[in-house]
């Protein structure tokens, strides 16, 4: 009898999702006056140079072209799926307020219209009144110097999810045919949450030496440091994914917002920023549209930029390559102190030296424009042999035929802890 090749179960539509649950979308809107000042006025950048391909100019954008836009956004994903919901959170200079739905109590009656879609009707019209409320509001002149509150923004977004979550059925009431669902839970139809932030501050002007290590972090400044790690951490414990889209094109010579790059690596969101060439629509619509049920079979993400995984001193509030570590409170410092200023612990002076002759040696490490992912690879059938050896020159060729995919490395950033 001739042997016969068994095949391995190969990845296709067979393997894909059936369906999915209902998606609840938190939108996280950055409203900065000095931001928007500064992406209305967002001039085209360099001409190409002679035999490249044309491309499109940098345009400006004012809020009410991004608000149009991201209705079209919210209103394609409460179309995409009945029973999907959103809730749009306003940051402005120092403050954080809900926009849309209304708060409960207030009077939201208003007339059907047959010919509109009852859902995009209260959205597009309590949206546009709240975020029209906002943006009119004056804001004190030493309240515009202030970053804008998308942590507070945030953790009201968590405490929202918190209060939707549907309680978890207990170990004895679920059998072996009731396995979790991609939204963590028993219930097929409990809503799969999300949060996508978007960011009009840039993270601070760029450049060199001393001046890129003062460069802001974005996602409420040096100050929400803290804040912001905390509610990255709570957000990664209970899998609720945060995407962020920065919208400062690299024209404008800033920085991205390292931290909120860090939150959404951390929580198993998107990172990306836009280039300022128009098309921002087909971008939330071909990358933000899906839900994370949906992101890996059968879309694919795009490729992430490096992350950049610098943190904050407790000091001077300044983005650090090399920070100094307190043993005792685990405060960050950018330069070595006898005493910590948070604990009050007092170290050894004998080491201090030690301390700062190791210092002085590390360089910072270069980030790479991307990180490839791992290719993963697929496990090969082994033939049938009848219980004979299986030849050399087969097994040989298995196993050249499997290249590993190049796959860039990142070390972590450099940090010395201060033993007392």
């Amino acid at each position: 009898m001739a042997p016969t090749q068994q095949t391995s179960p190969t990845k296709g539509p067979s393997s894909w999702p059936q369906t999915s649950p209902p998606s609840l979308l938190i939108a996280v809107v950055d409203l900065h006056p000095l931001s928007w000042s500064l992406l209305s006025s967002l001039s085209p950048g360099p001409a190409p140079e002679t035999g490249e391909k044309d491309k499109a100019p940098v345009s400006p954008i004012t809020i009410t072209e991004f608000a149009t836009i991201l209705m079209v956004f919210l209103n394609a994903h409460l179309a995409s799926r009945w029973g999907n919901e959103v809730v749009v959170y306003g940051a402005s200079a120092g403050k954080a307020m809900l926009l849309y739905p209304p708060p409960e109590g207030e009077d939201t009656s208003s007339r059907p219209s047959p010919n509109f879609y009852r859902p995009f009707q209260l959205l597009d019209s309590r949206f546009e009144a709240r975020l029209k409320e906002l943006v009119e509001e004056p804001v004190a002149t030493e309240q515009l110097n202030e970053p804008p509150s998308l942590v507070s923004a945030l953790t009201k977004a968590l405490c929202y999810i918190n209060r939707r979550k549907p309680a978890e059925a207990p170990v004895s009431a679920l059998t072996a045919g009731d396995a979790p669902g991609p939204s963590g839970t028993s219930n097929p139809e409990a809503p799969e949450a999300r949060i996508i932030v978007l960011n009009a501050t840039p993270g601070g002007t760029e450049g060199t030496g001393e001046t890129e290590s003062k460069a802001s972090g974005g996602g409420g400044g040096q100050k929400g440091y803290v804040g912001l790690m905390n509610l990255v951490f709570a957000a990664q414990k209970i899998k609720i994914p945060i995407d962020v889209l920065t919208l400062p094109p690299e024209s404008t010579r800033t920085a991205p917002p390292i931290f909120l790059q860090q939150a959404a690596h951390l929580t198993n969101g998107i990172y990306w920023r836009w280039n300022g060439r128009g098309g921002l629509l087909q971008y939330l619509h071909s990358i933000y549209l899906p839900p994370p049920s949906l992101r890996h079979q059968p879309f694919t993400l795009p490729p992430q930029d490096a992350v950049d995984f610098r943190a904050v001193c407790f000091c001077h509030n300044n983005v650090v390559d090399v920070g100094f570590v307190c043993s005792v409170c685990l405060s960050i410092f950018c330069e070595v102190r006898p005493v910590c200023s948070m604990c009050n612990t007092r170290y050894n002076i004998r080491t201090l030296k030690t301390i700062k002759e190791m210092a002085a040696g590390v360089t910072p490490i270069p980030l790479p424009a991307t990180i490839l992912p791992p290719k993963q690879s697929q496990k090969k059938a082994k033939p049938a042999t009848n219980g004979t050896a299986p030849a050399p020159g087969a097994a040989a060729a298995a196993v050249s035929g499997s290249a590993a995919a190049p796959v860039v490395k990142t070390e972590a950033e450099d940090v010395i802890v201060i033993d007392d």
